[in-house]
């Protein structure tokens, strides 16, 4: 578990990291001092001893925690942690009232000992330090004081509370700076803020504590980054933050600071990086069928590499706005399609007793609607009832730009008992001729609409029966 959870906390700060799993014993620093020299480990994490015992009907685990480093030939860490058998959660998750969750709780407090004592003495993480103290002292001195072009940044967002704003040589792109103090809310109301989304919330509490939920930071900053595409900004708001701050000042430039997090500096330098506008927060869409991973991750991914297709080398921020504009034009027309063709078609339909239907399921107004993007033809299966009191799901094929309306002959109905409907008949017969089911959101297959519906012979269209 040790082992397991150091891999997980060191990756990212050591790529190469290396931590090995051994049974050998020790009795002395002699000893870890020979394992380490045997290994070639700079550092060796020992439990020499582990014991439980009850107190008021509850088990507790207490264990015995060393760490050795080779390079001062000392033990950084020799102390004993405790824990109960209540489940910390997180990381640390165990099954509630057994020993192994004694020794889960007890690692819980030994594991940010052992993490702080090898960052305090590492050579990397040192240096990583003294470069992270020189770009703090830049944003300071720099970065916070340098003016911006507020008419500039005025034309495209609001700029209440704004106090810094970056712009890329071309002014083509920006990152705009917000703060303010808010009243005091606890911590469970701002994680359940509806307007915030990746809400983050620095506080001075673990939030295994039972006050965590309970405590009011009351700064309140975020970013708004944006992208000029074809003449037109697309801006986002962004790390969203709820901390605490002596002051309105000292929270301006600690939160300010996360540019050391954005990659604004060159690698192990306090310089600013201009690729940090084509950075962490400036990703664009990439195409997933190239990645080396793809065969292996094909079926996680497929559904968002077809959801992405469309916006492939766009700007994040752009293709997301795009994609909630095409949603919402999807929407109304879905509506408005609904409303002003199919109604009226299925009302005639079953007033007349026209084309054995006289009765439609009631589905709350739920039409089924497969289509191609450009909406040229619109593919409807419905639950119909005929004379004869038979349900069944049978597919019609509206074309807009003529107002007809045809039944798609290819497929037969799929007879259902009463009462009985599911996804699955529809998935079914339209994903035995296409990839397609209902979570596309459009049916893009060029062959299937013009063969397997519009297809034609010399006698007209060979799948479609016309009904209006």
């Amino acid at each position: 578990m040790t082992q397991q959870y150091l891999t997980y906390r060191f990756y990212e700060k050591f790529p190469n990291c290396l931590i090995l799993l051994k049974d050998k014993k020790s009795n002395s620093i002699k000893d870890l001092q020979q394992i380490s020299g045997e290994e070639q480990m700079s550092y060796i994490l020992n439990f020499p001893k582990i014991s439980f015992y009850k107190q008021n009907n509850q088990t507790y685990c207490k264990l015995q925690v060393q760490l050795y480093d080779q390079k001062t030939n000392k033990l950084l860490i020799d102390n004993e942690y405790t824990g109960d058998w209540n489940n910390p959660g997180f990381e640390f998750s165990c099954q509630q009232g057994t020993m192994g969750c004694g020794i889960s709780n007890a690692m819980s407090f030994a594991m940010p000992d052992i993490i702080k004592q090898i960052a305090l003495n590492s050579t990397t993480l040192i240096q990583e330090k003294q470069i992270a103290e020189q770009r703090a002292v830049y944003i300071n001195s720099t970065i916070y004081k340098q003016p911006f072009n507020a008419t500039l940044i005025k034309s495209i967002i609001n700029i209440n509370d704004i106090y810094q704003c970056l712009f890329n040589s071309d002014q083509t792109k920006f990152v705009a700076f917000f703060i303010k103090t808010i009243d005091t809310n606890s911590v469970k109301s701002l994680l359940t803020n509806p307007s915030d989304q990746n809400v983050k919330i620095i506080t001075s509490k673990d939030i295994r504590d039972t006050s965590y939920f309970n405590q009011h930071p009351q700064t309140y900053a975020y970013i708004v980054k944006g992208v000029k595409y074809n003449s037109k900004w697309y801006y986002e708001k962004s790390e969203v933050t709820y901390f605490n701050a002596d002051n309105i000042t000292e929270g301006k430039i600690e939160y300010l600071n996360n540019l050391q997090g954005w990659n604004f500096f060159k690698s192990y330098t306090a310089q600013p990086d201009t690729n940090f506008w084509n950075g962490k927060l400036f990703t664009k869409i990439q195409d997933k069928r190239k990645d080396p991973n793809w065969e292996k991750n094909k079926d996680i991914w497929e559904s968002e590499e077809r959801e992405d297709r469309d916006y492939i080398g766009l700007y994040e921020i752009v293709a997301d706005k795009m994609k909630a504009e095409n949603a919402a034009f999807d929407s109304t027309f879905r509506s408005q399609f609904v409303t002003t063709n199919l109604v009226p078609f299925y009302n005639k339909q079953i007033k007349s007793r026209l084309n054995h239907i006289v009765g439609l399921v009631d589905r709350t107004g739920y039409y089924s609607l497969v289509y191609p993007k450009d909406k040229h033809i619109i593919l409807n299966p419905i639950e119909v009832i005929d004379e004869k009191g038979i349900y069944s799901i049978r597919y019609f094929v509206f074309i807009p730009k003529t107002n007809e309306v045809y039944e798609w002959t290819l497929v037969k109905p799929n007879i259902l008992k009463q009462g009985e409907y599911t996804d699955d008949p529809i998935n079914k017969t339209i994903g035995a001729l296409t990839e397609w089911n209902f979570s596309h959101d459009t049916l893009d297959d060029n062959t299937f609409w013009d063969e397997k519906v519009l297809g034609k012979d010399t006698n007209g269209f060979k799948y479609l029966k016309r009904i209006e």
